[in-house]
């Protein structure tokens, strides 16, 4: 093999290997070990030359502590690698190069030393498998090849080393433990250079899930390894290809050419819109990409794929085959991240508020029933709006831990009302991702035996959808009525809006959502909407609940089609548990805004002329 002497490029071939800081292992001592047996010496050892220093990884005998770590202008494997055969010193003290040398004139008492260079695959001598002796020796031809040998084999188990858990078992190809590493050789090699790295997913996720489901993980396989292949003819020469997750591919280029191999990467939209042919039958895969072209530095490694994950994230959300990173959605992708590593400090050590937003009976004004929900005010990104992070935490697995913390605060105050004379009901918001949690009805029992709250006085909220129709949420949805707890369909109206699963669900009240409620006085047409969804759901038997209710027009409306609660500005913002106390205990006498409506009310009762009629609600 030919040997390579740049040594900025030894010393990146080095670094990549990634075994400098790693323990020594017990076949390069059996090795080691072997060497000082056969060669009949009384030391041997197993070097690597960074740019100042040898490092050991093994080593037996006197030389185990007395070189360990050395100075490289004290090393003689420094001579070993700027040659390609092994390098035999007979005499070390006739040697001029050596003579003075401490490792010769000190204790170590070195005379005699040989060693053979350690050859990477791309040809760089990275360090050497040496013997040494206390008396001058000598190496035949035979013994020099045996030597030869020997440092074969510790440079195929430093090989071996690193492709285990650096190759992706699927696809065969390097994966992103092997990217980090590149990078990181990449920043001792090229330093000050641009790159381009782009984060692919050929297919999508959903995609992906989707030929899984058909066609079976083994056949998804091959499909992986197709793509993979591809990948690595279309940018043969101009980058190299890893297999990040999944069906998630990463580019990195090969020079720092960076606006001609973004050119080259939008030109291949026709290449990569042909079909495979891997499985036997024509696939066109969607495939999204993102793309950032960085500075080479000692934060590459960290730096580019978090950018790159943010582009590829853009292009998915944009529905786009391209998209560059953008430092304002990388500050968003940041932000969310930030907010998921906080939220579970913020569980942890009850960080967050519950306040509760008054509902009051249509009938008579009367307060006696409360909406929880939840806010966090970040110690430094400020107040955090609920529709921000709750959506990111139910992603995650911290979605229980946040439902369990609510759960427990919501009861834990409602027995102080409770203690206190005041018998409120609590409506509490759950996830989707909570009713599909085997022991959520567990947990809600647990809780009303803890704080010895009476079940019917709990109410559970959850987003119509599609996921109802799971066999398993519905039998939670029923176990959740079974413990006498109330169960309200919330945003009712707006979201999936399938009625014949209202057959099923066993909810006992529905929320109409805000956005149908706040300006029904000026439209018609939500006028019609929103009287349509009251008659229904009170024919099946619903009580019925309007949210977002700010205007006294709009409250007139709602209660004359015969809706039974309300919440909303009009009444009360979400207040805290001592307001909301206070708002409670307001004198019974009607409220301002229902006194005018009852006597509105009155005036429809009797008709314009005085004459009698029926309100639609009565």
């Amino acid at each position: 093999m030919m040997m390579q002497h740049s040594e900025k490029e030894r010393l990146a071939a080095l670094h990549e290997l990634g075994i400098l800081d790693s323990n020594t292992s017990d076949y390069f001592d059996s090795l080691t070990r072997l060497a000082a047996d056969l060669f009949g010496v009384s030391g041997a050892y197993i070097s690597l030359v960074d740019s100042d220093r040898q490092w050991l990884k093994s080593s037996v005998g006197f030389c185990s502590c007395d070189t360990a770590d050395t100075a490289r202008e004290l090393s003689f494997c420094t001579h070993t690698i700027m040659q390609s055969q092994v390098m035999v010193i007979e005499d070390a003290a006739a040697d001029p190069r050596f003579r003075n040398n401490p490792m010769v004139t000190g204790p170590a008492k070195i005379r005699f030393y040989a060693g053979a260079p350690l050859i990477t695959a791309g040809g760089y001598a990275i360090g050497a498998l040496c013997i040494t002796d206390t008396q001058p020796g000598q190496l035949d031809a035979v013994q020099r090849a045996k030597l030869e040998n020997m440092a074969t084999l510790v440079m195929a188990h430093i090989s071996l080393q690193r492709a285990v858990g650096h190759v992706d078992a699927v696809s065969g190809m390097p994966n992103k433990l092997q990217l980090a590493e590149d990078l990181s050789a990449l920043a001792q090699a090229a330093a000050g250079e641009n790159r381009v790295l782009v984060y692919m997913d050929m297919p999508d996720a959903a995609t992906a899930f989707e030929i899984a489901g058909v066609l079976g993980a083994a056949a998804y396989d091959g499909l992986v390894r197709g793509v993979g292949q591809k990948l690595k003819r279309l940018f043969a020469g101009k980058a190299n290809i890893y297999h990040i997750t999944d069906a998630r591919f990463a580019l990195l280029s090969l020079d720092s050419g960076t606006t001609a191999f973004t050119g080259f990467v939008y030109s291949l939209e026709q290449a990569l819109q042909e079909a495979l042919h891997d499985l036997g039958v024509p696939l066109n895969l969607p495939s999204f990409g993102g793309i950032v072209v960085f500075g080479v530095d000692a934060g590459s490694a960290t730096d580019a794929p978090r950018k790159a994950l943010s582009a590829v994230s853009q292009a998915l959300l944009a529905q786009q085959r391209w998209a560059m990173y953008s430092t304002a959605d990388d500050s968003s992708h940041q932000r969310s991240f930030r907010i998921l590593n906080d939220v579970h400090t913020a569980i942890r050590e009850d960080a967050l508020q519950l306040v509760y937003q008054p509902k009051h009976n249509l009938l008579d004004g009367s307060c006696l029933s409360a909406e929880a929900l939840i806010r966090w005010n970040h110690p430094e990104l400020g107040p955090i709006s609920l529709a921000e992070f709750v959506p990111l935490v139910e992603k995650t697995a911290l979605i229980r831990p946040l439902s369990d913390w609510v759960i427990r605060t919501a009861f834990r105050q409602l027995r102080e009302w409770h203690t206190a004379g005041s018998r409120i009901k609590l409506a509490i918001n759950l996830s989707a991702r909570n009713f599909e949690e085997p022991d959520l009805c567990e947990r809600l029992r647990a809780a009303c035996d803890e704080f010895g709250i009476a079940a019917r006085y709990i109410e559970i909220e959850c987003t119509e959808g599609i996921w109802m129709e799971s066999a398993a949420v519905l039998q939670t949805l029923h176990d959740i009525r079974a413990l006498g707890m109330g169960l309200a369909l919330d945003d009712f109206g707006t979201g999936y809006s399938n009625f014949s699963y209202l057959q099923k669900v066993p909810a006992t009240v529905v929320k109409l959502d805000q956005s149908l409620i706040r300006d029904v006085h000026k439209n018609p047409r939500d006028q019609r909407i929103v009287r349509s969804l009251i008659v229904l759901a009170k024919d099946l038997g619903y009580r019925v609940v309007a949210e977002g209710v700010e205007t006294r027009e709009a409250l007139d409306m709602i209660r004359m089609w015969g809706c039974d609660e309300a919440q909303g500005y009009l009444f009360a913002k979400p207040l805290a548990p001592d307001a909301f106390a206070n708002h409670v205990r307001l004198p019974q006498a009607p409220a301002p805004w229902f006194a005018g409506l009852r006597s509105y009310a009155t005036r429809l009762e009797r008709g314009p002329h005085g004459e009698a009629s029926q309100l639609l609600f009565q």
